[in-house]
């Protein structure tokens, strides 16, 4: 049957969970009373890209933290898990919530990302920044780069790897629509690490301080929301309450996406609930998202260590390393990646026959140094000077 699809402004003034269709099953949730509804929202079917609901979402306003997860999307694609960070001044002084880097400290990209998305470090944030671009003002150009790489497309404004929005913030900070969120919240999902990070409980590793540090996911809906598999939590003053949601049943995945919410929790719970109550294949609002985009080539999660016990694996290296806690997650006992739509797998494919053409490459390029070192040494003094650079190029392509 054809969907009877409210105008954007109806939907709006009636608020989330309340769009009404002709399919088989509808949905039933109640609209939040006048005054209580989110700023926006959007409810998306993951698999598929299709807008099932939306309110004002394509309406660019400041995203709080929910910027982390474009900053974890771009460290991925530029950085292992196993590379590492110096934490500079600048970064250590940035305001809470933060992790207590101090200046000097080197940091595990790994353990960095988990702070970054679990605790909603700011220090972090800056850390990754500035170890991506050299600072965070620079840093600011590769975000937008990446927001077209993406596909967003509601005039996002991205400068502040943190997503702060007050005087600490770079240039004021960002401006981004609930719809090129779920756009970058699509990408997160169908990149392996981020989509297991983001579904993680808690966090446990030791610091480059030597202490032991236990982070903790703050996004609620893990604990309490069947087929929770994961998001963000934002606030500052200008935002309000911000939330991506993510969860999957019976091998459907949606997104849930509130703006300024008033009741956070039941806002999500409420567009979620709507979401699996609707057939598969609903029109929904009409709209679609853009194919799945993730920058650069996807990371593949290290394997777990010994003795590590979580619903989605631990990173780490050694039985003391990381752990992943078990904890209350995925209900359903899915893959945070699975589900994502045969786009996102064609996605990882490609990416993985790129990863295997570049080993290729840098393999063949050290047989060829290792030709010319052993004519250098052959034709005159070990010393050369093309032979003193060689060691020096390669360190420094190591760092970038």
């Amino acid at each position: 049957m054809v969907a009877l699809v409210p105008s954007t402004a109806a939907q709006a003034a009636a608020g989330p969970g309340t769009l009404q269709t002709t399919s088989a099953t509808t949905a039933t949730s109640g609209a939040p009373a006048s005054g209580r509804r989110p700023r926006a929202w959007i409810l998306v079917d993951a698999d598929r890209g299709t807008v099932l609901d939306a309110g004002n979402d394509r309406a660019p306003m400041p995203p709080a933290s929910l910027t982390k997860l474009l900053t974890a999307l771009i460290a991925v694609s530029r950085l292992a898990p196993t590379d590492t960070l110096t934490v500079s001044a600048r970064a250590a002084g940035e305001p809470a919530h933060k992790i207590s880097m101090e200046p000097g400290q080197v940091w595990n990209i790994n353990d960095v990302l988990y702070a970054l998305l679990l605790s909603s470090a700011n220090d972090a944030a800056a850390a990754l920044a500035e170890r991506l671009s050299g600072s965070l003002e620079a840093f600011a150009t590769q975000m937008q780069r990446t927001g077209a790489e993406l596909g967003l497309q509601d005039n996002p404004v991205l400068r502040d790897p943190a997503g702060l929005d007050d005087n600490f913030s770079v240039d004021g900070g960002n401006l981004l629509s609930a719809r090129d969120l779920a756009i970058i919240t699509r990408a997160v999902l169908a990149q392996p690490l981020l989509a297991q990070v983001i579904a993680t409980p808690v966090y446990e590793f030791t610091g480059p301080d030597g202490a032991h540090h236990k982070l903790g996911n703050h996004n609620k809906l893990l604990a309490s929301y069947s087929g929770a598999i994961g998001g963000k939590t934002g606030y500052t003053s200008k935002a309000g309450e911000d939330l991506v949601a993510a969860a999957r049943r019976n091998g459907r995945t949606m997104i849930a996406i509130v703006m300024g919410a008033p009741n956070l929790w039941k806002n999500a719970s409420d567009l979620l609930d709507e979401g699996f109550a609707l057939a598969p294949g609903s029109a929904g609002t009409g709209d679609a998202l853009p194919a799945v985009r993730v920058p650069g080539q996807p990371v593949t999660p290290p394997p777990a260590p010994r003795g590590a016990v979580g619903a989605v694996g631990s990173v780490g290296a050694g039985a003391t390393g990381p752990q992943v806690r078990a904890g209350h997650v995925a209900h359903g006992g899915t893959s945070q990646a699975e589900g994502v739509g045969l786009p996102v797998a064609a996605v990882l494919a490609a990416g993985a026959l790129a990863v295997m053409v570049r080993r290729r490459q840098v393999r063949r390029r050290r047989r060829r140094r290792r030709a010319a070192r052993q004519v250098i040494y052959r034709s005159g003094p070990p010393r050369s000077t093309t032979d003193a650079r060689l060691p020096e190029r390669s360190s420094a392509a190591g760092r970038a």
